[in-house]
């Protein structure tokens, strides 16, 4: 019997040898951050008459992006991440507490700029991120333009 249970610590050491770190420290199923990042494009109004207002209400579209996961607590990075080309996204997490940093892209702005998000069991945390076309000024001519990608 000593020799079969030797054997079979033996399988159990090598099997715990090859298995990759991550998949032992993985997070449980079904816990995390997920959701989407889309450019926010504002629209305009223009009043009429004293309270007519005409225009529209801007559109929305998904977008390609990245951003960055650091714990809340030691503000280490967990991870980089990127969206699909849908601006949908999914990262499993164990729960506890983290920072989401969206990353900027050009001549756009991520809004929130960064987002503690807490992740409990068995839970999919939504996070929405919203980029804008940010104003920038031309020197000189006293003027802010609106970026358009």
């Amino acid at each position: 019997m000593k020799p079969g249970i030797q054997i079979l610590k033996l399988g159990l050491a090598a099997l715990l040898v090859t298995m990759p770190a991550h998949s032992l420290l993985a997070a449980p199923p079904h816990t995390g951050i997920r959701g989407q990042a889309l450019f926010f494009y504002p629209g305009f109004a223009v009043e009429v008459e004293p309270g007519v207002w005409v225009g529209d209400g801007g559109f929305t579209m998904p977008m390609a992006t990245s951003f960055t996961i650091l714990s809340a607590h030691s503000k280490r990075e967990v991870g980089h991440f990127s969206t699909d080309a849908g601006g949908a996204f999914e990262v499993s997490l164990p729960p506890g507490k983290y920072v989401f940093v969206p990353d900027t892209a050009f001549g756009l702005a991520p809004t929130p700029g960064s987002l503690e998000v807490t992740v409990t069991a068995k839970h999919y945390t939504e996070v929405a991120v919203y980029y804008e076309s940010s104003p920038i000024s031309v020197p000189g001519w006293g003027l802010d333009i609106e970026t358009v990608p």
